[in-house]
């Protein structure tokens, strides 16, 4: 996996929340803010998605004795 860029995209998303949470943006820069977290969520999908199927689903049953 690609992780670095899986890892900084998601504290540039984190970055992004926070700053759509907690800054005084006018409609123009909330946009543009939205639409890079929009793209950088879709590049985070893509990683993700190069791996699918090569997990397989787990589970732990208790056996009884």
């Amino acid at each position: 996996m690609d992780n670095e860029a899986y890892f900084h995209n998601i504290r540039r998303i984190e970055e992004i929340i926070s700053q759509l949470d907690g800054e005084r943006l006018s409609p123009e820069e909330s946009k543009e803010l939205f639409e890079r977290g929009r793209k950088l969520i879709q590049e985070c999908e893509s990683i993700l998605d190069r791996y699918s199927g090569t997990f397989e689903e787990m589970s732990i049953t208790p056996t009884v004795d």
